[in-house]
């Protein structure tokens, strides 16, 4: 395991008795939450489901299985959600057989890979997955970032990428089936009451070419062979 792993987990292990409230606790991370849910509500299939970096379970209602790297964050899932199965393992090591699940889902996980890393998890999902499995998750939008001259410091989010990097780190082994933008503005600046409206707005924009100008997208993955 590498230093700047062992920094991760070290990071997320202290953050885990706080994440919850700090990171989507607030009406912002609600926001984010509210899309987030939503697109994997239409996008996962199938009732065999792994949230990959499921940190402290906030999407284990939506998951049969949950995985993670922290310990510390394993431990507050298991809390949450007894009755789940929850491994503590990396991404990229998957405690499974081959064609194990219907869909693989990971959020807030590949900005923190370096692009062998993302490679590696790929082809490990590509594996659990069965033929026509999907596999959904988010990443900076290297457009947006240039455009605002975004400065990176780290690994904390430090990959940014385009969809089209996708049949490159994917090795021709999948097929994008869907993508959308995510934040598409500034909503931490918005009046909180104006947010649950700009929400249903950003539902329909993040769907039109206006999602190549947000901040992240979310893209969904079909694997093909």
């Amino acid at each position: 395991m590498s230093a700047e792993t062992r920094e991760v987990i070290a990071y997320y292990d202290a953050l885990a008795p706080t994440y919850d409230t700090k990171r989507f606790g607030t009406s912002y991370g609600a926001y984010l939450d509210g899309l987030e849910r939503r697109a994997l509500r239409e996008w996962l299939r199938g009732p065999r489901v792994l949230d990959l970096a499921c940190g402290t379970g906030r999407f284990l209602d939506l998951a049969s299985e949950g995985l993670d790297l922290s310990e510390k964050m394993v431990e507050r899932a298991r809390e949450r959600w007894p009755g789940r199965r929850i491994h503590h393992a990396p991404a990229w090591s998957i405690p499974a057989a081959d064609g194990s699940y219907d869909s693989v889902f990971a959020l807030h996980l590949f900005m923190h890979l370096h692009l062998g890393d993302i490679r590696r998890v790929m082809a490990e999902c590509r594996r659990v997955l069965r033929r026509g499995g999907v596999l959904v998750f988010d990443f900076p939008n290297a457009l947006r970032r240039r455009l605002v001259r975004h400065q990176t410091t780290g690994w904390h989010a430090g990959t940014e990428l385009m969809t089209w990097d996708l049949k490159m780190l994917g090795g021709g082994h999948w097929r994008l089936a869907s993508s959308r933008g995510l934040a598409l503005a500034p909503v931490h600046r918005l009046p909180h009451a104006a947010r649950p409206a700009f929400m249903a707005a950003e539902v329909v924009l993040g769907r039109t070419p206006l999602k190549h100008l947000a901040s992240y997208y979310l893209v969904r993955l079909e694997k093909v062979d």
